[in-house]
């Protein structure tokens, strides 16, 4: 269930795929898929979904993006893991998912290690 109103799931669906997309153009590689539940805890909003998460592979390590609820907008956050099994046990920086074209590919090369956080 989409817990926003004035955000919408179709946006925030597009902008999910141009971000695994923009990895994929980066060197990530689509690996498989697993059927994985989550519940985002955020305040007192509980969001609980089941989705058929891909799976990718960028160098040794593997991730996938997940989807990260906070009370006031969508974020996404890229999960990864040692193998396909273990994806979602290591996550990097959270971002909400209506930045720009360009900052969207900033957060992706940072999640995936490309360039360093800014300080």
């Amino acid at each position: 269930m989409w817990p926003y109103t004035d955000h919408d799931e179709e946006e925030y669906n597009r902008v999910l795929r141009f971000v695994e997309e923009y990895a994929v153009s980066l060197g990530a590689e689509l690996v498989g898929s697993k059927q994985e539940t989550f519940t985002t805890f955020a305040g007192d909003l509980q969001v609980r979904e089941t989705l058929d998460m891909s799976i990718y592979r960028f160098g040794e390590e593997y991730y996938w993006v997940e989807h990260h609820f906070l009370p006031d907008r969508p974020f996404m956050v890229f999960s990864f893991g040692d193998s396909v099994e273990t994806v979602g046990s290591d996550d990097a920086e959270p971002f909400p998912y209506d930045l720009t074209e360009e900052e969207l590919k900033a957060e992706v090369r940072y999640s995936l290690g490309l360039e360093a956080y800014p300080e």
